[in-house]
Order: structure tokens, then sequence, then C-alpha cells
């Protein structure tokens, strides 16, 4: 019996700290403290709270706008952090206990509290964040803010960056409304009742964000008139990204009417970034696509082109060639896409190819010379211009 008695004392002096496990935000701004006695009750109709002092509370259910359950070591923390001094060093050794527990508030109140006690307190200080600038303790928040910083969650970020960022949300917003727009009109022209309004919709297009789902349509659209309704909204969007897709789809859309009119659009001013494209698809693998790009450097007439253009003269492409004998099969080590190293069946052969747009996009920016496929003869000529012009420039 003397056992069970100090086992319900020992109970009762550890009670309170045991009590105090939740915390019921009110309605009205205040909150309470204290254990849920009735925590089985469903569905919810009241409160009924034990507080650390003993005293019963019962609370409407309506009343209280959200139960917050506290961790145990936060009740310890209340129960244990008037028994430390309120000295440097036991604030410290709080501050300390409050760290291993993960109490991170809390701790921080605490290595506050040592610097008013002693403010070049280098440990407190540190744990703070505070760094030494120019002879004065500073928080990392002073130092960017001085700077011009906003805190944006876990990160420092400048007005503009943050302006910059929204700016981009919205415009990604923009463009995925576009999708469903786009989608919902091209659905649009293959009904007989709303073909007309639907034409009408997508012609009307100006706005930039739309560019994203009219390159995606584009890619996926087999009717090549649909397709230059979309060049023709891309160029009267224009924008560099709308041109951007015009000169790949003069470069690789299969039908030519589509193909010329990007050209219509794309040469009637300088596009420096189209003659890059250009230029570099003359390295294309396709042997089509490397002659497209010469058709629109010569509509660019854009002399820099020239060095790059007699270097495509004459290109070399792979073939897929079948060398077996007919009624005859043949195995080998293969190569991967069908074709094989050796013996008989498919192979990839190498073809030295002259180039025929090249060569009159050559003949039209040297005003009418004509070296053929001659590329050194065409190199020395242009060696030759860069002296005269270089000697003219002397003169001058």
């Amino acid at each position: 019996m003397r056992m069970l008695i100090v086992a319900v004392v020992m109970g009762l002096t550890t009670l309170p700290a045991a009590l105090a496990t939740e915390v019921f935000v009110l309605e009205s701004g205040g909150q309470i403290e204290g254990e849920l006695v009735n925590r089985d009750e469903k569905p919810r109709q009241r409160y009924v709270i034990k507080t650390s002092s003993g005293a019963q509370i019962t609370l409407e259910k309506s009343q209280v706008k959200k139960v917050v359950r506290r961790r145990p070591e936060e009740a310890e923390y209340e129960r244990i952090k008037d028994s430390y001094a309120d000295t440097v060093e036991g604030q410290w050794a709080l501050a300390e206990w409050c760290k291993q527990h993960r109490l991170v508030a809390q701790r921080k109140v605490h290595l506050r509290r040592i610097l008013e006690l002693d403010p070049e307190h280098l440990p407190a200080r540190r744990a703070l964040g505070y760094m030494r600038v120019e002879g004065k303790w500073l928080t990392e928040e002073e130092i960017m803010t001085s700077r011009g910083y906003v805190r944006v969650g876990s990160r420092w970020k400048l007005p503009q960056e943050i302006e910059l960022e929204e700016q981009q949300r919205k415009a990604e917003l923009a463009a995925k409304e576009w999708y469903g727009r786009l989608k919902r009109w091209r659905g649009w022209l293959d009904s007989a009742s709303r073909s007309e309004q639907g034409w009408q919709e997508i012609s009307q297009i100006t706005d930039p964000a739309a560019i994203p789902a009219i390159a995606q349509y584009l890619g996926e659209e087999q009717d090549p008139r649909i397709r230059k309704l979309y060049i023709d909204v891309l160029a009267q969007i224009n924008a560099p990204e709308g041109y951007r897709i015009m000169t790949l789809s003069s470069l690789n859309d299969p039908d030519q009417e589509v193909r010329l009119t990007c050209l219509d659009y794309l040469d009637n001013e300088p596009r420096p970034a189209v003659v890059e494209m250009y230029i570099k698809h003359l390295r294309h693998k396709d042997n089509a696509v490397v002659n497209r790009a010469a058709v629109g450097l010569a509509r660019m007439k854009d002399p820099s082109a020239i060095p790059p253009l007699i270097d495509a003269l004459v290109t070399t492409h792979k073939f897929l060639v079948d060398n077996t004998p007919a009624g005859q099969t043949t195995a080998g080590f293969g190569t991967g896409g069908g074709a094989f190293q050796f013996g008989g069946g498919p192979k990839y052969v190498s073809r030295k190819l002259q180039n025929p747009d090249v060569l009159d996009a050559l003949v039209l920016l040297s005003d009418g010379m004509n070296f053929q496929y001659d590329s050194d003869a065409w190199k020395r000529w242009y060696a030759s211009q860069k002296t005269n012009t270089a000697i003219d420039a002397r003169r001058d």
C-alpha cells in the first residue's frame, strides 16, 4: 500500500508538466494551454480542458479556432526554464538545452537575453547569425536588407529578380491557357458549323504568350493549309521566338508553299539570328536541309554567309543501301538502325554531293561570280575581295 501511495504522489508531482500538452487557439484571439479530457468524443461538440493548475474548462466547438499539439520537450521546457539563473552562464546552459531538444524559438529568446547581459558574448552572437562589419555587429538580415535584398522564404532576392520571376510566372500561366484555347479552336476547324469561327479566332491571335502553343500544334498539324495559318499568326505576333520557329519550318516543313511563306516573312528585314540558324544548318546531315538553308541565306542577302556557303558547296552524307542479292539472306554484326559493318545486307555508305542551291546563293551574294563547285577558287576570290577592301579602307 505504501508503495502505491508513493507512486500516486510521484505522478501528481509531474502532472502539471504533462497536462500542458496542447494549445487551444480561440476564435477571440486568445489561447489556453492544457490537456484535452474528452479526447474520444465523436463527433466533436465541445472541448473539456484540464489546465496545468488542475482547473477544468469547457469550451464549445465554435469557440476554438484550432488545436496545436505541443511536443513533450516544450512542456518540459516550460517546467524547467525558471530554474536556470538569469546570468550569462545560466542562460547559455538553457540555450544549449534548447538546442539539444530542437527548440529553436525558445533558444533564440535566451541567446538574446545573453546579449543583453553581455553584448560581446561571441558564441551567442555567432549562434544568432551576427557578423562584425566595420566594427558593428549585424545580423544577416540587416546586412542583406542594407544591400537591397528581400527575404523570400529561405532565400534572399533582389526586387528586380522577384519582379522577373513574377512576370515569368504570369507568362507561363498565360501560355498554359493558350494551349487550351488553340486546341479548342483547332477542333472547330473540323466542324462544318464552326470552321469559319475557328479560323477567325486563330487568325486574330497577337499575344506572344501563345507562341509555345502555336509551335506545338504547328509541329503536330498534318494539313498544310493550317500550318500556313499558324505561320501567318507567328508573323503577326512579330516576336523573335516566332521568327525562330518560322526559320525551322522553312527548313523542315514538307510542303514547299509553307516553306516559301516562311521565307516571305523572314526576308523583309535584316535578321542576324535567322542568318546564324541557316548557317548552322549548312552542316546538317540531310542534304535537302543543306540546300534549303542556302535558299534562306540567298533570301537574307547577308554577305557574312559567303565563307560557310563556300564550305558547303560539296558536302558528305551517309546513305543506307542494301547489297543483299535478290533471294539471299545474310547475317552480320549490327551497328544499329538496320545497318551492318561487314558482310552482305544493308550498309551505310558516304557520298559527296554537290549542292546547287548553295552555288546559286554564292552567285547571288557575289554579284554574279561563278566558279562552279571549285571551293578553292571561291576561297581565293573571297580572300582577294577582303584584301581589296582593306586597301580601300587604308586609302580612305
